[in-house]
């Protein structure tokens, strides 16, 4: 098992492949390419780590995105998530929490039910076991979303004399 970090963003090359697959998916479905919705896309691929919708729409207002609402942000995550450019993750907690997939590795997340501290891990025996219990039960896993929530070392009690020492 190995920690995961969040890395850095996205390179221009990189960019403009995740921006192709965008406008490919949009062309299937029939919609008009639009320049907000490529800005939508650059700003939350160029974010380290999870976010709300209200994060990435404060985001873009900093950049200068005129026309970049929140209700904007809340319609094109999704399509974003389709494109397979963001995972929606994080459903547990008070509100939904969005991170890159575009060309980044599989991971899992535990999650601190006291401060929202979110570690990434990867782990192949957890794999393994997922694809044991799919083929057990007759399914092939084509995605999953895995996280733990407990308590980190810093929320326990005590927590604050274990720091001191």
């Amino acid at each position: 098992m190995r920690q995961v970090t969040s890395g850095a963003g996205l390179d221009e090359a990189a960019m403009a492949r995740a921006l192709a697959q965008l406008a490919a998916l949009v062309k299937a479905r029939g919609l008009n390419s639009s320049a907000t919705r490529a800005e939508i896309a650059r700003a939350a691929l160029s974010r380290r780590g999870h976010f709300s919708v209200e994060e990435l729409a404060t985001d873009l207002r900093a950049r200068g995105a005129k026309d970049a609402h929140t209700a904007t942000v809340y319609r094109v995550l999704p399509l974003l998530v389709d494109a397979g450019l963001l995972q929606l993750t994080l459903v547990s907690g008070k509100s939904a929490r969005y991170e890159r997939a575009f060309e980044r590795e599989h991971h899992d997340h535990l999650v601190c039910t006291g401060c929202g501290k979110i570690v990434e891990f990867e782990a192949e025996a957890v794999e393994a076991l997922q694809r044991e219990i799919a083929a057990r039960f007759g399914f092939l896993l084509t995605d999953h979303v895995h996280e733990l929530r407990g308590v980190c070392a810093d929320c326990r009690p005590g927590a604050r004399r274990r720091r001191a020492r």
